[in-house]
């Protein structure tokens, strides 16, 4: 059941179906943290809903759910990004740990794809917050033995370990712009994008994202109906 029979505030992650008539859907709570549950949600991704389920298993059986606030509408490349963190959620979050900070980056990460705004500092925000949340935080302005980074020293990142120096690699002005959200530089996005790519591979394995393979192929069909 939920929490003394209350409403949870969550998103729909991720749908498929399930025996004859029904869905295997996963929802990621602000109060119960991501759940797994049966039912046919009317909802859509990337829309803000109450929800309420019953059952004492780890399969929930859906009972309610209904639109909360406004709907988002996500089209293009903010489209594939919105499938992206949906995608991380699913295989990187234990069920049942709630994680509120998590919750409010992933919904403000949202609500910048929506507005084609700005969103890639968004995006690599919520990558940090999310490793951090999994207990595998990166320290962007300290080198893997804690110490404050150099000035005239190059970086490269190592999973596990941290920032190693090295001859060709990152400068700690561009590290220490990621440890401020400053990216601003392409250099900076770039750097960024590169090593949460690389801290996220640790923990994902060896299956590819699902998102990522759509992402290349709409951009190689764009590219070939040019």
């Amino acid at each position: 059941m939920t929490p003394a029979g209350d409403f949870c505030h969550a998103y729909l992650l991720h749908q498929r179906p399930y025996k004859e008539r029904s869905r295997l859907i996963d929802l990621w709570t602000l109060e119960q943290g991501r759940v797994s549950a049966t039912g046919r949600p009317r909802v859509p991704l990337f829309q803000p809903c109450l929800v309420g389920w019953r059952g004492r298993s780890s399969l929930k059986t859906l009972t309610h759910c209904e639109q909360a606030g406004l709907p988002l509408f996500l089209e293009g490349e903010a489209l594939f990004a919105g499938f992206y963190l949906n995608e991380l959620l699913v295989r990187l979050l234990p069920p049942d740990e709630s994680h509120p900070a998590l919750f409010a980056a992933y919904s403000s990460v949202l609500a910048c794809l929506a507005e084609r705004g700005q969103w890639e500092p968004g995006l690599r925000g919520f990558e940090c917050q999310l490793l951090s949340a999994m207990g595998y935080g990166i320290s962007f302005d300290r080198d893997e033995a804690g110490r404050p980074l150099s000035a005239d020293t190059l970086y490269r990142f190592e999973s596990g370990h941290g920032f190693v120096a090295c001859e060709e690699g990152w400068t700690a002005d561009t590290l220490q712009a990621i440890a401020r959200g400053d990216y601003a530089l392409p250099a900076t996005r770039l750097a960024a994008r590169r090593i949460m790519r690389r801290a996220l591979a640790e923990h994902l394995g060896d299956k590819p994202l699902k998102s990522r393979e759509l992402w290349m192929r709409s951009k190689h069909e764009h590219s070939a109906g040019r």
